[in-house]
């Protein structure tokens, strides 16, 4: 079933970028950087038996220069499906395709921190990681759309709460995003 279900996005993000705009068409990546900014939309299972998969909301501000497809910050807000939690991450990000020119696929790594408000009203803070990979869209002279999956990593610790000890794991999730960047 994995290897249907990887087969069949390798397929899909081949055709789409096929007939995607030829490379005149899409958004430069000139030697001089610009400004660049965008959002995405997904969702992440949960691997880590919590029963804590989210849909997943990032907006991204940065810069992008020839071979950096994307370097800036970015803040996500990520909802749990099942309960009342809720993590902010905020991080670090970095696309790139180590290319100057337009290629199918390229690397997405974020790093930082992640504002959990778990059950109870409890609120911490921990890491927040994400490493994934990229399949170029459509794109054109001011946009360019992407699908990332990935694996993201929330850290979550043990508190103290009402002199009662309340155990609270990492997460780690199998993550799915599509985004676009202006």
């Amino acid at each position: 079933m994995k290897h249907l279900l990887l087969t069949i996005l390798a397929v899909m993000a081949v055709a789409v970028n096929a007939s995607a705009a030829s490379d005149e068409d899409r958004m430069p990546t000139s030697d001089h950087g610009h400004f660049a900014w965008g959002a995405e939309v997904g969702g992440s299972i949960d691997m880590s038996a919590n029963d804590m998969s989210t849909i997943d909301f990032t907006a991204l501000i940065g810069y992008r220069r020839s071979w950096m497809k994307f370097l800036g910050v970015g803040v996500g807000m990520d909802i749990m499906v099942n309960n009342s939690c809720r993590s902010f991450p905020i991080f670090a990000n970095l696309k790139t395709s180590f290319s100057n020119r337009p290629q199918l696929l390229f690397m997405d790594l974020r790093a930082g921190i992640s504002v959990n408000y778990l059950p109870d009203d409890l609120t911490q803070t921990g890491a927040y990681a994400f490493a994934g990979i990229g399949f170029n869209l459509a794109s054109g002279n001011k946009f360019a759309s992407h699908l990332t999956l990935g694996y993201s990593f929330v850290d979550r610790r043990d508190v103290n709460y009402n002199e009662q000890h309340i155990g609270f794991s990492p997460l780690h999730y199998a993550s799915v995003r599509l985004g676009i960047a202006f």
